[in-house]
């Protein structure tokens, strides 16, 4: 009886382990040494975290996120997010769609300037005559410091020095990358300064649920838990006003197929793809792309679900929950989409708008959750 009892119990570990050995994830993770470099004297290098069935990779160059990955409706894991393949290319980042880090003022300031305590600031111009994403070397161009990197956690801080840029204040910043219990990849940023100036900081990943290079998202259901827009000019500046989503192509208050909405030319339609489809007239009631940020509903001052997105091509669902205004989202070429939790775009320049002043003493936190689920 014991000799049976041995063997049932040896028979059980096997199993299990084996079993074991079978659910593990098999992540097609990108290879680590395309990545490693020194940039202004600082080790830069791709590092992996994980928690279950998510994992991401992001390199400390930039915070940029290079992969993003969790199982389709069958099981098999991709690359959910665009990316590049080395490190160079990320050192030649200039706007594409990739995603980095945004600071020390992600989108946009009108004309390159803004007045703070009485004092006008002129700051770096890099998208014509305004501001885009913090100048010249925000977050996206800077080697950050490897504080923490654990199975599950990366955690990079960064000094930016007074005047870089045209910016007012030394801006400390501690960014931290994790995967949550329930399958998210959160992004958490606090920061100090010692002079007042402005923050507003984000992340600019891009999204293909059927992975990276898969098609567009043109199929994707997109959810905005927003009943405005922040109303722009020509040039995508606010202009202080805002503007209803109801009954608009902006209205994603509940589940809406963006190709519903976004026009999507062909070739024979006077189109030829590319960024925002260019050609061809747009049908009424709908947009030529989406570059707008979404004034989002909170019932308090909490990390809240604000918006989800979903393919029923590979069953993947993406929630995004965070504790900031704005939502921008980006739809430029189609292939992929940006959701930007942010305060909103040129607020130093709009009393209207939620502040982004921050004084010394005090402390910026903002976090965003992008949590990963089949249905």
């Amino acid at each position: 009886m014991k000799r049976l009892s041995f063997k049932l119990f040896a028979l059980a570990a096997v199993v299990f382990c084996m079993s074991a050995n079978a659910a593990k994830p098999k992540f097609p993770l990108l290879p680590a040494a395309p990545y490693d470099t020194i940039i202004d004297g600082q080790k830069v290098a791709l590092y992996t975290i994980q928690k279950g069935k998510v994992a991401a990779q992001i390199i400390n160059y930039g915070g940029f996120v290079v992969g993003l990955y969790s199982p389709d409706k069958n099981g098999e894991y991709a690359n959910l997010v665009n990316h590049y393949d080395n490190i160079k290319q990320y050192m030649n980042y200039n706007m594409g769609m990739v995603g980095p880090a945004l600071g020390r003022y992600a989108n946009r300031i009108a004309n390159g300037k803004f007045t703070l305590d009485g004092v006008e600031y002129n700051i770096t111009k890099n998208s014509g005559q305004h501001t885009l994403h913090g100048g010249a070397k925000g977050f996206d161009h800077t080697a950050w410091k490897v504080v923490k990197a654990k199975k599950n956690k990366l955690v990079l801080s960064c000094v930016l020095p007074d005047g870089l840029d045209g910016f007012p204040g030394t801006l400390t910043t501690t960014l931290t990358y994790s995967i949550t219990k329930d399958g998210g990849l959160q992004i958490s940023y606090e920061a100090t300064t010692d002079k007042a100036t402005v923050v507003n900081l984000s992340n600019h990943t891009y999204f293909n649920l059927d992975g990276a290079g898969n098609g567009d998202i043109m199929d994707h259901e997109l959810m905005i838990n927003a009943a405005f827009i922040t109303e722009t000019d020509r040039s995508n500046i606010p202009t202080g006003g805002l503007d209803m989503v109801d009954g608009s192509p902006y209205d994603f208050q509940k589940p809406v197929r963006i190709g519903d909405r976004q026009y999507a030319p062909q070739p024979g339609q006077g189109g030829r793809g590319g960024f925002g489809g260019f050609g061809g007239q747009v049908p009424e009631g709908m947009v030529r792309n989406y570059d707008n940020n979404f004034c989002l509903i909170h019932t308090g001052s909490g990390v809240e679900m604000v918006a989800s997105l979903y393919s029923p091509k590979s069953g993947r669902y993406m929630e995004v929950w965070n504790n900031h205004p704005g939502l921008q989202v980006y739809t430029g070429a189609r292939t992929a989409i940006a959701l930007e939790s942010q305060m909103f775009p040129d607020s130093p320049n709009h009393d209207f708008f939620p502040s982004t002043t921050l004084r010394p003493g005090e402390k910026y936190e903002h976090t965003v959750i992008y949590k990963l689920s089949v249905k």
